[in-house]
């Protein structure tokens, strides 16, 4: 039977913020006086065994951090902090690539060009000459990031749909109820940006992972 320590330890982890006693209470079914006992108790477990992980209260709430003589070289292991609205432009590129930037424009806007490039320098996309435009396509640190498998092109949308803060909306079936091929839903983005038609899905034998 799990015991009430490790729980808090577990919803603490899992918060990856800081987090008050009663927030922690509420979502372990644990009683607050219990909780602060507990939390108590852990800091002093990491502690005595010098860990470089550090239990502390910060301004009322309590959060699970680096110490701060570990910090500066663990932030090179560290996933980058990406905005939502990148977020929605990876989601589009995940799922249509291999697309052209040209095709991107006509779904986002001219916020195209800055968004391209910011996902470049984050070495989730890559870019590469095709006539008068780029085609893009996501790189294999893109999958691992995510901790995504390549020809699961469903789950890439699932996952940044839900990071990006928009609504999910599955594929539908292969045929529709004449047996006739059902169309694409809209790509992921937000309710109030145009988007252009979906572009076929690449065959079996596709991958989202760039060259």
């Amino acid at each position: 039977m799990t015991d009430e320590k490790g729980i808090v330890e577990a919803a603490l982890f899992s918060a990856g913020r800081p987090v008050s006693v009663e927030d922690l209470a509420q979502r372990t079914s644990v009683e607050p006086s219990k909780v602060r006992d507990h939390l108590k108790a852990i800091a002093e477990d990491y502690s005595s065994r010098a860990s470089a992980i550090e239990i502390a209260s910060v301004g009322g709430k309590w959060t699970m951090q680096i110490r701060t003589e570990y910090a500066s070289r663990a932030q090179a292991f560290a996933p980058p902090e990406i905005e939502r609205d990148l977020l929605k432009t990876a989601a589009l590129v995940a799922y249509h690539q291999p697309l052209l930037q040209s095709e991107l424009a006509e779904m986002i806007g001219s916020k195209v060009y800055e968004h391209v490039q910011a996902l470049a320098d984050l070495k989730l996309v890559n870019k590469k000459p095709s006539g008068r435009s780029f085609e893009l396509t996501t790189t294999r640190y893109f999958v691992e990031l995510f901790g995504l498998k390549a020809s699961d092109r469903d789950g890439i949308r699932k996952l940044l749909a839900e990071q990006a803060g928009v609504k999910f909306i599955p594929r539908p079936s292969p045929t529709g109820a004449s047996g006739e091929t059902a169309p694409e839903p809209p790509p992921v983005s937000s309710p109030e940006e145009p988007t252009a038609p979906a572009k076929p899905t690449p065959g079996p034998g596709a991958s989202i992972t760039g060259g």
